[in-house]
């Protein structure tokens, strides 16, 4: 009795199968010939050529009896390319940007930029690649008169961090407890890669990462992470942040882990997610009713006249609906005297638990050697529970420090712009400025094997 196959075939092997049955049909009806002839039979067979045939033999000879063959041009994990930055390193660029302020006295062009980066943190990137890691981190190419293109942050990025670094030191000097949160992810098979940091020699080499994926959520503070608040679960969805992080599963987290754990009066510290920031009542669209739109101006007290068009009301709308915002999670914590801050965009450096989880990832790859899931995430809650208040401590100190070099930088930055006057009819950079090196934006980095 022939071995049982319990996988799926395909069509095409479907169709190889029944070529060979056809072709062992007319071998019955006709005689078998060339016996000898293996590869030239096996091609008639199945209709490849031979050349396929004595590629497939000689995979299957290196594999062995167990072999597994690969299909040619499929897609497979690769190592991802320089722009694909986790927040750890995105936050090591901005800084590196900021310090530029300082230490050069003068805005960056993207040359100068990379030469630092290069010569600091071992960037390993071109300046096409970094061209698009400073836009996704907000900021803009801007040209002076008379001037070459330098990097000027954007003025909506800049007001919302001073605005937070503001609220921030309000909070400490109240005496209230600050509370951040955050999310990330790993994958089951997360080894041990180089990484840069501040001073590295070592550059950033990212390493294939396939296996199932894990999402953490975890609150932390001044005195070590809030008990009874890591939450770990595999991603079995592709929806939301994360490959699995959404609404529903943030909102019970928030109700039944972080919540009860809080210290009274706390102040939550969170980023911009989508999921962090879903509406109670949100205002009308341009495409609602008009009935709608007037009963939501109604509802606020916000005057109308009873004639006016939908475009008309919808603009009174826009005007007003900005001021009177209401988030799920904000008014959730509210209720339990509990304050939400958000985090500036494109800051993650300004939140300890961020790096707390490189910490913590760096752990998970210097012992994860198997790549169990199940191991991982012990490793996970192995390296959370070693992380007590003083290692805590040193990442909450090192976030008042990059608070204190903002609040510099940003006074900085205001007397440089003083001295220069920006031309802001374009924004596109010269090609003469744009230099390259060994990589190329579509050649990923290569992954490290140790």
């Amino acid at each position: 009795m022939s071995p049982k196959h319990n996988k799926v075939l395909n069509h095409q092997a479907r169709k190889l199968i029944y070529n060979l049955m056809q072709f062992m049909k007319k071998e019955k009806e006709e005689g078998a010939k060339d016996l000898n002839k293996v590869y030239l039979r096996v091609a008639n067979a199945t209709g490849v050529s031979q050349r396929t045939v004595h590629r497939i033999a000689a995979e299957g000879n290196v594999s062995g009896s167990h072999a597994e063959f690969r299909t040619p041009g499929k897609t497979r994990p690769r190592a991802k390319p320089v722009t694909g930055l986790d927040s750890f390193h995105q936050g090591i660029i901005k800084r590196c940007i900021h310090n530029f302020h300082k230490t050069e006295k003068e805005m960056p062009t993207m040359n100068k930029l990379l030469a630092k980066l290069k010569r600091d943190i071992n960037y390993q990137g071109c300046s096409t690649s970094l061209r698009t890691i400073v836009e996704n981190l907000g900021f803009k190419r801007r040209k002076p008169e008379n001037n070459r293109w330098v990097l000027i942050e954007n003025t909506d990025v800049r007001l919302k961090r001073i605005l937070y670094l503001k609220a921030i030191k309000k909070y400490r000097d109240e005496g209230r407890p600050i509370v951040f949160v955050d999310e990330s992810y790993v994958r089951s098979s997360h080894t041990k890669s180089k990484a840069w940091s501040d001073g590295s020699a070592q550059g950033l080499k990212r390493p294939i990462s396939n296996g199932q994926g894990i999402v953490m959520v975890h609150a932390g503070s001044e005195t070590g992470f809030v008990p009874n608040t890591l939450l770990m679960y595999k991603s079995g969805t592709k929806t939301g942040d994360f490959n699995g992080m959404n609404f529903e599963i943030y909102e019970k987290w928030v109700r039944t882990q972080l919540i009860p754990n809080l210290s009274p009066n706390s102040v939550v510290v969170i980023d911009n997610a989508p999921y962090h920031n879903i509406l109670m009542d949100p205002a009308p669209t341009s495409n609602d009713k008009k009935a709608k739109m007037q009963s939501w101006l109604e509802d606020r007290g916000i005057p109308y006249e009873k004639e006016m068009c939908k475009p008309q009301l919808y603009d009174l709308i826009k005007k007003n609906k900005d001021e009177r915002k209401k988030y799920i999670v904000d008014e959730m914590l509210k209720k339990h005297n509990h304050e939400v801050l958000r985090l500036p965009p494109y800051h993650p450096d300004l939140n300890p638990v961020e790096m707390a989880w490189d910490t913590i990832k760096g752990y998970v790859a210097s012992k994860n050697v198997d790549g169990n899931v199940t191991r991982t995430m012990e490793l996970i809650q192995e390296k959370v529970n070693l992380m007590g208040p003083k290692e805590c401590k040193v990442l909450y100190t090192k976030v008042k420090e990059v608070e204190d070099e903002y609040r510099k930088s940003d006074h900085i930055i205001d007397e440089l712009t003083e001295q220069i006057i920006i031309n802001t009819a374009s924004d596109s950079e010269s090609e003469s400025e744009i230099e390259s090196d060994n990589y190329s934006d579509d050649e990923p980095m290569p992954s490290d094997s140790d």
